[in-house]
Order: structure tokens, then C-alpha cells, then sequence
């Protein structure tokens, strides 16, 4: 029975991209696509899935919340996340809200095969940069992380930044996670008081210099 895998990224040349991929690692498989999150919650309402391998940045997604919405609706499917963004920040976030793995997008098609077996083989994925990354922090008992204060922002923290950074604004971010404007301008204080930024502009600088 071919396996089912669904590609959800908003931008075709890499779905097509993964697909090809995909097809090479998996030639006994069946590609479906979804342009935003909630066409792959359609999917996944309709459609058994095997692997999903979703970008963080879909449309309507862009949240922690997007891997346990997911599992809501087919709890045992593998999910292999897929982002331009730094690994070490985003990596076990995702990993522990769920997913079973973290592949950035710039990876050489080794890793993305590596991925993919890794994953559909039940078991989580992470880049060996990030395994040394780790194991450096570790030896360093977490100096590299205190040094990055962004790893002091909690994960509905990190949301409201990158969607701060995405030129979203309060009310347009409220109704994006489910919350009051009054919330996310709480969030919006405690994320400049954090990082010592006074508006968006310095907030976009935070997290270059950082390289987030």
C-alpha cells in the first residue's frame, strides 16, 4: 500500500521540490498538497496520512498549536517540520509540542532523506548541528543558551514576535492564536521589556543580530 504523504508549504516550488524528493526516497508513494493550514486540516479530515512535512510559516498556521491540531485529527501521524528558521531556537519547541522532527529548508538532500527515514521510522529527527549545539550547551551547562535572550521568551512569546516581525498587527495577531487584543499588548510589553527593545524595528533587529 503506497504510503500517504501530504506537503503542506504555501510556496510551489517547494512543494514541488519535496515532492520530487519525496518520490525519490519513497518511489511507492502517494504526494498530496495543502497551500495553507486549513486545507490540510481538510486533508487530514478526509484523507489517512502517513507523513506530513509542514512549514512552519504556512498560511493560518504560524503557532505552536498548528503539530496538536494535527494530532487531533489523526493522532498517529508522523510530522516532520519544515522552516528557514534557526534550528537551535525553533527545533525542540516544535519537538515538544509533538512533531517528530525539524529540518531546515537549506538542508542538502542527504538530510532531507535522512529526515524522512528518520521520521516515518517513529523516531525523532534532528540535524547534527543541533545534536552539537546541544551537547555544547550541555558541557557549557547552558551558557549558550542564557547568552541569546530570545531563549528567554516563552513559546506564545515567540508567536506573537515572529508575527510582530511579519508586519502583523495587535488585532490581526488576536485573531491569528484565538486571544484578546488586550492579551497579545501584554505579550507585545513583555516580549520589548524582555529583549530591551522599544518598538517593532528594534524587534526585527533582536532577532538578526541573534540570527532568528
Amino acid at each position: 500500500m503506497p504510503i500517504q504523504v501530504a506537503i503542506a508549504d504555501d510556496h510551489s516550488a517547494v512543494r514541488l521540490g519535496m515532492k520530487y524528493l519525496v518520490e525519490e526516497w519513497m518511489p511507492e508513494s502517494t504526494v498530496h498538497f495543502a497551500q495553507d493550514l486549513p486545507a490540510l486540516l481538510r486533508l487530514l479530515a478526509t484523507q489517512p496520512i502517513d507523513l506530513i512535512v509542514l512549514d512552519i510559516n504556512i498560511p493560518g498556521g504560524n503557532t505552536f498549536q498548528m503539530v496538536p491540531m494535527i494530532r487531533n485529527i489523526q493522532a498517529a501521524v508522523r510530522i516532520l517540520m519544515l522552516s528557514a528558521y534557526e534550528e537551535d531556537l525553533y527545533a525542540l519547541r516544535y519537538i515538544d509540542s509533538g512533531a517528530d522532527g525539524y529540518l531546515q529548508k537549506d538542508s542538502d538532500e542527504g538530510d532531507i532523506k535522512e529526515a524522512l527515514n528518520t521520521v516515518y521510522a517513529g523516531r525523532k529527527y534532528l540535524s547534527s548541528k543541533l545534536k552539537e549545539y546541544l551537547l555544547q550547551s550541555r558541557l557549557n551547562r547552558g551558557s549558550l543558551l542564557q547568552n541569546n535572550p530570545i531563549e528567554n521568551l516563552t513559546n506564545r512569546e515567540l508567536e506573537i514576535s515572529q508575527l510582530l516581525i511579519a508586519g502583523k498587527g495587535v488585532g490581526e495577531i488576536a485573531k491569528t492564536l484565538f486571544i484578546h487584543t488586550s492579551t497579545v499588548g501584554t505579550y507585545k510589553s513583555k516580549i520589548f521589556d524582555k529583549l530591551c527593545v522599544r518598538n517593532v524595528r528594534e524587534l526585527i533587529d533582536a532577532f538578526s543580530m541573534y540570527h532568528v
